[in-house]
């Protein structure tokens, strides 16, 4: 008997948002309808998110789409303040202000317990109630939840207890239970045990549960492990300009991810290496905590080398990747940093450029970096160890072998691990 290929995939992230959490379902749901699958998405109608990249609705254009209007938490806030520090709360911001009054204090408690598993909870019960339906008129056979946010999760709960026939797949793209961020919410121990619970919850109910990572892939349980991946759409020729050495950074940066004794070691070096100085260029790309930019600021040899590219589009963030001669890429500074593999590492790798990751060696990321020439990973301390790496690049313009990059874009490419998406999808059918 053929196998119902009709899909239903719930996501908050989805074109036009910009920005990392739209990319793997996007490409997975593309990559699916390519192998015969007829993928719908439901997504929120109004959500709450200021990274938005307009080109992206072109790819997915031919893709069925139901959007269905969303209520959080923070538009009252928002309204009730006049939209001061609108920014900072949609991105977290606030938690990293060193003096908090009252309302910060009240808003991150608020969130860390109240809002529980997270702002888009009252978005659950007609969010599920609306995919039953869909479900029921368009014979649909699986249903596929992504999160963060992981009250998405939670709808898929609702669908399954609901129609115990219906396929689910809980996809997990970060940690839950042991997010790195919920401690800084000063998340009682209660509300602790409540996400622990419902993640089991979530995991049981689910036909399939997958992650990104193998360590995260064991901390949740033994789920199933299903990598992030890379779509390469157009091959750039751009190359970077030969009077400059230039340094990329493109994400949020925060201070889990503040590289401190990177900034000073640079500033060390202009001092040194007056070639260098006249070189180097750094070039930051994303979400920028104020913090951060007066630290830089503050370092007179980085004093005019230093561009704030703010957010650029998918397209536009690949051509800057290209201009650099190095690419960095910041691991949490947390005990949950080894199960972290991003999807930025696999955008790297397609700009065939050095890169430099800070972070925990012995992590999923550091296995994929170790027995490849695609450039390191070290601790933020390792000083030296970041200035041999970083002088041996500018000296002997070091690239990539060709060969192991190859080896890794087939490794994960989305046109590859669908094929085991496909497998998960179809077990036990």
């Amino acid at each position: 008997m053929e196998p119902n290929r009709k899909i239903l995939i719930i996501s908050y992230y989805w074109p036009p948002s910009g920005g990392v959490g739209v990319q793997r379902w996007m490409n997975f749901a593309l990559q699916l309808k390519n192998r015969g699958w007829e993928p719908t998405v439901l997504t929120p109608k109004n959500p709450q998110f200021e990274i938005k990249d307009e080109k992206l609705l072109g790819r997915v254009h031919e893709i069925p789409t139901i959007k269905l209007p969303i209520w959080e938490p923070f538009n009252l806030f928002h309204k009730l303040t006049g939209n001061k520090d609108r920014k900072n709360v949609q991105q977290g911001l606030v938690l990293e202000k060193s003096e908090k009054g009252i309302k910060d204090k009240l808003m991150v408690w608020v969130r860390g317990n109240l809002l529980v598993p997270d702002p888009r909870r009252f978005w659950v019960k007609p969010a599920a109630k609306e995919a039953i339906k869909v479900i029921k008129e368009q014979n649909i056979g699986t249903v596929i939840t992504t999160g963060p946010p992981h009250s998405i999760h939670l709808i898929g709960r609702k669908i399954k207890r609901s129609n115990s026939e219906i396929r689910w797949l809980a996809d997990f793209r970060d940690p839950w239970s042991k997010w790195d961020v919920l401690e800084k919410l000063n998340t009682s121990t209660f509300v602790l045990d409540l996400h622990r619970r419902m993640e089991r919850s979530v995991i049981k109910e689910a036909d399939v549960a997958t992650t990104v990572s193998k360590r995260l892939a064991k901390a949740f349980g033994g789920i199933d492990l299903l990598y992030n991946g890379i779509t390469i759409n157009n091959k750039s020729n751009t190359e970077p300009n030969d009077s400059h050495f230039t340094i990329g950074y493109f994400g949020m940066l925060n201070e889990l991810r503040n590289p401190r004794q990177l900034w000073h070691l640079l500033d060390q070096m202009c001092r040194e290496n007056q070639v260098f100085a006249t070189k180097l260029r750094i070039k930051i790309g994303g979400i920028v905590s104020e913090s951060i930019k007066k630290e830089v600021g503050e370092l007179s040899q980085l004093n005019g080398k230093v561009e704030f590219l703010g957010y650029l589009p998918h397209d536009s963030i690949q051509e800057e990747y290209k201009k650099c001669n190095v690419l960095l890429l910041l691991l949490n500074k947390s005990n949950n940093s080894e199960w972290i593999l991003p999807v930025k590492f696999f955008e790297y790798l397609a700009a065939d450029r050095m890169i430099l990751g800070l972070g925990e060696r012995k992590s999923d990321l550091g296995d994929l970096m170790n027995d490849k020439d695609v450039g390191e990973i070290v601790a933020y301390s390792e000083i030296d160890s970041i200035r041999g790496f970083l002088e041996d690049i500018f000296e002997n313009d070091r690239m990539p072998t060709r060969e192991d990059t190859e080896t890794l874009l087939n490794q994960f490419s989305h046109s590859y691990l669908v094929e085991k998406l496909e497998k998960l999808l179809l077990r036990n059918e």
